[in-house]
């Protein structure tokens, strides 16, 4: 962290400091790599209240392919129950996540702010980007149809069912990681 006398809490000044994570999520846990291994993130850029000192501000787990197997599990188990839910259950998960990022929106942006060293305004629209992609796919999730087409035999037809097939990973780049 910046220095002993100042918190996380003090530097980004959050109306919710629990938004602040320092840790992985896996499982419905915050937890630290298996190796407990962590990595420095440091403020190269001018941001509010630091003027990029190139000291470390936060720390978070450097997770490694160790820690891997484990989260891909826990993602796999909660995809068993996902996967039953109905469209508009998963349409009402990805609106609550809409509103949560509205109703966070200063607190995240001052985050992001310090995670990447772009600044505040450029950080809000990241964000308002990210959050436009989330409703958008709120209102996708009820609106998932299948279809049947004629085959060119006859007395065949096409058809294709959409549904969830299983667990993802993504990799996000550096400088843009909320959208």
């Amino acid at each position: 962290m910046k220095d002993s006398s100042t918190s996380i809490e003090q530097l980004l000044q959050l109306k919710d400091p629990s938004l602040f994570k320092d840790k992985a999520y896996v499982d419905g846990q915050w937890i630290e790599a298996r190796s407990g291994k962590r990595f420095e993130v440091i403020v190269l850029t001018k941001v509010p209240t630091d003027p990029g000192t190139d000291k470390p501000w936060a720390s978070c787990p450097d997770t490694a392919a160790e820690d891997v197997d484990g989260a891909v599990q826990a993602a796999h188990e909660a995809f068993q129950s996902y996967r039953q839910a109905t469209p508009r259950a998963r349409a009402e998960l990805l609106y609550r996540w809409d509103a949560l990022i509205k109703d966070n929106m200063d607190d995240l942006a001052r985050i992001l702010v310090y995670e990447t060293g772009k600044p505040l305004a450029e950080a809000r629209g990241e964000l308002l980007y990210a959050e436009s992609f989330v409703r958008w796919f709120a209102g996708e999730a009820e609106r998932v149809h299948g279809s049947a087409y004629p085959a060119a035999l006859p007395g065949r037809r096409i058809f294709t069912i959409k549904q969830p097939i299983g667990v993802a990973a993504a990799l996000v780049p550096w400088n843009f990681p909320v959208a």
